[in-house]
């Protein structure tokens, strides 16, 4: 049985920033004499998490009945992998307090962008019950600001500018694993980084290519325009200035 859209976007995104504030507070804060038990066993699981999100994304992406809303839950997954690498490398770390406000960092673009995408996937899914990713196609033609700001958010997940607070909390991650000496895991970061641009890239072209019939005009109801307006607010205002969340986490990179 599937959820609705509001409840997947919720679990997406508020279930998951209160369970990694949980499992923060057990592990590097309540358990740091431990850290030699849980380090190793959290970077496995955030390479194994990020893995097999970004191929079930990428796998099941070409199939042309394939659900958008499907595509944001895998993606989902794989951008938890992304935010077990720096809680992972706290255990390595002479700086925890760092490697925590990376995860802080990430976890605050993606929390904004990913609601902002299930808010278009909301909209569309009034007009097209399946809500395929086929569904997606041509957008602009019926709704091109809806379009653009589903291209911004997407490719702040890719972490492509103009989605720039993407690429700066993706790379704040990175920089986790490379000073906690996790090399193996940035490199395993690195390559799902690849895979996820493939079917990001994929959604956000279809965006923009010629619809295939008569485009359908969707109606804005006021909780999604306010949901997108506030969305792709904060998303455009973090990427001309990513250094508001960088200096508030205290990441070190400005």
């Amino acid at each position: 049985m599937r959820a609705p859209l509001p409840v997947a976007a919720y679990l997406s995104v508020i279930g998951k920033a209160v369970g990694f504030s949980g499992l923060i507070l057990v592990t590097v804060v309540a358990l740091p004499s431990y850290a030699h038990v849980w380090g190793p066993a959290l970077a496995v699981l955030a390479a194994l998490t990020m893995t097999v999100g970004n191929v079930g994304a990428l796998a099941q992406q070409a199939t042309r009945a394939y659900s958008a809303v499907r595509l944001l839950a895998w993606s989902s997954v794989g951008q938890a992998g992304y935010l077990l690498v720096p809680i992972a490398a706290a255990a390595y770390s002479g700086d925890a307090e760092k490697s925590i406000g990376s995860t802080v960092a990430y976890a605050l673009m993606y929390g904004a962008v990913n609601l902002g995408a299930f808010a278009v996937a909301a909209l569309v899914g009034r007009t097209h019950r399946l809500n395929r990713v086929a569904d997606y196609r041509g957008l602009h033609a019926a709704s091109p600001l809806t379009a653009l700001l589903l291209g911004f958010f997407l490719l702040c997940l890719a972490g492509l500018p103009p989605g720039i607070i993407g690429l700066f909390a993706k790379v704040t991650v990175f920089s986790a694993a490379v000073d906690a000496g996790l090399g193996w895991l940035a490199v395993v970061m690195a390559v799902n980084v690849v895979i996820a641009l493939v079917y990001y890239l994929r959604w956000t072209a279809l965006l923009f290519r010629a619809p295939e019939g008569e485009p359908v005009k969707h109606r804005l109801p006021a909780p999604l325009t306010a949901a997108l307006a506030l969305t792709g607010v904060l998303g455009i205002a973090l990427s001309g200035a990513p250094q508001l969340v960088l200096r508030f986490t205290g990441t070190g990179l400005f």
